[in-house]
Order: C-alpha cells, then sequence, then structure tokens
C-alpha cells in the first residue's frame, strides 16, 4: 500500500473516531477526508473494527517509541524512573491533543464488541512498561524476597488507578486534555508506595 495514502486514511480515521467514537465514526467521511475511495480503505483495513484497532495500535506504538528512545535517560532509581517517564507522558499527550484525545476516550469508554482486543492491548503495554523499568532500574534496591516485576507491577497498577480516577473525572466533565498535568501528578502517591503511611514504632 502506498504510505502516503495509508497516512492520510490513519489521519482521517483518528480524527474521525476522536470526535464522533466508534458507533458514530463514518468510514464515507474517513474515505472523503483522507481523498480515497471506500474500495480502497475497506480493501487494506478489512472493515471498521480493524481499522479502530489498528489506530489504536499505531498510537501506543507512537508513545511507546518516544518513552523508549535513547535519549530517555530514566534514573536507576524506580519511582524517579516512574516519575519521568509519568512527566514525559504528559509532555508527549499535550504536543498531540487529537491523538492522547482518541486513546483515552478509548480506554476510558471501551466500545463494547472491542472490550476483549482492548484489555489485551493495555494488558501488552502494560507488560512492555514493567520490563521497560525492570531494565532500567537497579533492581538491588528492593528488599530481599521482593520481586522486583511483581513490585514494579504493583507499583504501576496503584498509580494507573490513581489516574484513571482522575481522568474519569475529566471524561465526565468533557475536560480531557485540560488538566493533564493534574492527572499525570502522581508524586504524592509515589512518596507514599516508597516510604508507606505508617510511622515507625518506637
Amino acid at each position: 500500500m502506498d504510505l502516503d495514502k495509508r497516512q492520510m486514511i490513519m489521519q482521517a480515521a483518528l480524527e474521525e473516531f476522536y470526535l464522533k467514537g466508534y458507533e458514530g465514526a463514518s468510514t464515507n467521511r474517513m474515505t472523503k477526508a483522507a481523498g480515497v475511495s471506500k474500495g480502497i480503505l475497506f480493501h487494506y483495513f478489512g472493515d471498521k473494527r480493524n481499522l479502530y484497532l489498528t489506530v489504536v495500535d499505531e498510537c501506543l506504538k507512537h508513545y511507546h517509541h518516544i518513552l523508549t528512545s535513547p535519549s530517555m535517560d530514566l534514573s536507576e532509581d524506580l519511582f524517579e524512573a516512574i516519575k519521568q517517564l509519568s512527566e514525559q507522558k504528559a509532555e508527549v499527550f499535550k504536543s498531540n491533543p487529537i491523538m492522547f484525545g482518541f486513546i483515552a476516550n478509548t480506554f476510558m469508554a471501551m466500545p463494547e464488541e472491542l472490550k476483549s482486543d482492548l484489555k489485551r492491548m493495555k494488558q501488552q503495554m502494560n507488560k512492555d512498561s514493567i520490563q521497560l523499568l525492570a531494565s532500567r532500574i537497579d533492581q538491588s534496591r528492593f528488599r530481599e524476597g521482593i520481586d522486583p516485576e511483581r513490585a514494579i507491577e504493583f507499583v504501576l497498577l496503584s498509580l494507573e488507578s490513581v489516574v484513571t480516577k482522575q481522568m474519569s473525572g475529566m471524561y465526565e466533565d468533557n475536560a480531557v486534555g485540560s488538566g493533564l498535568s493534574t492527572a499525570f501528578d502522581t508524586k504524592s502517591y509515589l512518596d507514599m508506595l516508597r516510604y508507606g503511611i505508617y510511622r515507625k514504632e518506637g
């Protein structure tokens, strides 16, 4: 497939899905915006369902490529590294609000018929994040008996719950994209996970 045509279709699909959602999106509007025939769109992407999942996959790959680039000089400290990644995510999302809005809407309100596929993609994304951090941090800082990958997973899942809750409020208020700094500001939660919440007795 001509890469320029593919890119035009993908961009038109991204904008259409962002504005109308999966159910309301029109392939007629996509092909018109991309300047291609409907036959070409379906020849290369099969159907709207596959096109949607392809757009999601491309967006996730885009984010992952940026976050794993050699220029990302991650700290060897797990919590500092997670803080760095959170800040970088916010910057990446700010630079492309349509892509961010699409991904946020996708995972905040998954289309029913695509839930199993989207959950699988999200699980893979989490797995990639765990492996990235495990390969970069100083694992000797963990207490004896702590499995590093399980510890990283625990921290990431805890923070994901916090971010999801904050994003849910923005989603309900139609303010996704306007409060990214707040949504990804997890410093206080990272401190609790790092140091605990109880005083040492005695």
